[in-house]
C-alpha cells in the first residue's frame, strides 16, 4: 500500500493531531482504561505549553 503525501500547513497538522489525541483519550476514558483524573494528573502534567 503506497501512502501519498498530503500537503498541510503546520497549524492544520497540529489541529489534526490534537483532534486525534483527544478522540483517543475520550475512547480510553469511555472504555474504563483510564479516568479523567488520571489523564489530568499523569499526561497533561508532561505537556508544557510555552
Amino acid at each position: 500500500m503506497k501512502k501519498s503525501k498530503v500537503d498541510r500547513e503546520p497549524t492544520e497538522e497540529i489541529d489534526l493531531l490534537d483532534d486525534m489525541l483527544s478522540s483517543l483519550v475520550d475512547l480510553l476514558i469511555e472504555k474504563g482504561v483510564i479516568t479523567e483524573e488520571e489523564y489530568e494528573k499523569r499526561i497533561k502534567q508532561r505537556v508544557k505549553i510555552k
